[in-house]
C-alpha cells in the first residue's frame, strides 16, 4: 500500500484529527468526515532543477494521488511551493482550493490555476467556510520572502499553527497565544533564516500550544536540523510536550485543548 491509499484508507473518529508529515514542512490533515488539506507539501524534486538543492529524502506522494480539498502555501520557495506538483495537483483534483499570500496567488495563475480557485492570504487575512478556517499570521523569513506567512488553522474542532519559514521573535508569538493552539508546527533547521532548535523550543512555549512539532530538516543537506535537541529543550521546559513524526506517518490525534482544560 502507498501513503496515498493508505491516507485514503485511514478512518479518523469522531473528535479526533489526521496529521501526516510529508517531509520538509509539509503537512496533511484530514477530518472525521474525509475533508483534507495540505500545507506546504514537497512532493517532487523541483529544488534540484531550480536551485541544485538535492533531494536526500523519499518522494512519499505522487501530485497526480493527492486529492485534497484545501491546499496552503506560506511563501514562494520551491520546498513550500513546489512548482512542480502545484499544476498537477490543481489538474487531477478540480475541487481544490488554493491558497497564499500575494506572490504565491500571482504564481497559481501564472501556473494556469482558475482564478475562482485561488485564495490570497496575506498577513492578517482570513478565509472560512463551514469546515475550515485558515488565518494568515506574521513571519519573519527577511528579504528571501518578504511576505511569507505564518498559519492558524482551525480544522474539526482542532486549532493548529504553522510557523512557515521565520526568525525568532518573542512578540511575534503573541497573537498565536490568543489563538490557543492545540499544536505547534515549526521550522527548526536553523539555515536560511529560520529558527534553530533552541529557538524553536522557545517559540513553541510562547505560543502556549499542548504538543510542539519540528519540522523543516533533513530533506537537503543545506538545511541541517536537530530535532533531538529540539524535543530535549522542550522536556526541559516541561509544559509543551515534543511530538517528533516519521515521514510519511499518520497520525489520528485526539487534543485536549487548552480551553478545554481551562473549563
Amino acid at each position: 500500500m502507498n501513503l496515498a491509499e493508505e491516507i485514503r484508507g485511514t478512518q479518523v473518529p469522531p473528535d479526533h484529527l489526521g496529521i501526516c508529515w510529508l517531509g520538509q514542512a509539509g503537512f496533511l490533515l484530514k477530518a472525521p468526515d474525509g475533508t483534507s488539506m495540505v500545507l506546504d507539501p514537497y512532493l517532487t524534486e523541483c529544488g534540484e532543477r531550480i536551485r541544485g538543492f538535492k533531494r536526500l529524502s523519499p518522494m512519499l506522494i505522487a501530485p497526480e494521488e493527492l486529492a485534497v480539498d484545501y491546499y496552503v502555501t506560506s511563501h514562494l520557495h520551491f520546498d513550500h511551493f513546489d512548482y512542480d506538483a502545484i499544476p498537477i495537483v490543481a489538474q487531477c483534483t478540480k475541487r481544490t482550493l488554493f491558497f497564499g499570500p500575494a506572490s504565491c496567488q500571482e504564481k497559481f495563475i501564472e501556473l494556469g490555476i482558475q482564478a475562482h480557485r485561488c485564495h490570497r492570504l496575506d498577513r492578517g487575512e482570513c478565509y472560512q467556510d463551514e469546515k475550515i478556517l485558515i488565518r494568515a499570521v506574521m513571519a519573519d523569513h527577511g528579504t528571501m520572502a518578504p511576505d511569507a506567512i505564518g498559519l492558524l488553522v482551525a480544522f474539526a474542532g482542532h486549532r493548529l499553527y504553522f510557523s512557515g519559514d521565520t526568525a525568532f521573535h518573542s512578540e511575534l508569538f503573541q497573537e498565536i497565544r490568543i489563538f490557543e493552539p492545540d499544536i505547534a508546527v515549526l521550522s527548526v533547521n536553523g539555515a536560511f533564516g529560520n529558527m534553530n532548535a533552541e529557538e524553536g523550543a522557545a517559540a513553541a512555549e510562547l505560543t502556549g500550544a499542548r504538543y510542539a512539532v519540528p519540522c523543516h530538516f533533513w530533506t537537503f543537506m543545506e538545511h541541517g536540523g536537530l530535532p533531538g535537541q529540539f524535543c530535549e529543550q522542550l522536556l526541559l521546559k516541561g509544559t509543551c510536550q515534543p511530538l517528533c513524526f516519521r515521514q510519511g506517518e499518520i497520525r489520528t490525534m485526539q487534543c485536549h485543548t487548552n480551553r478545554e482544560r481551562k473549563k
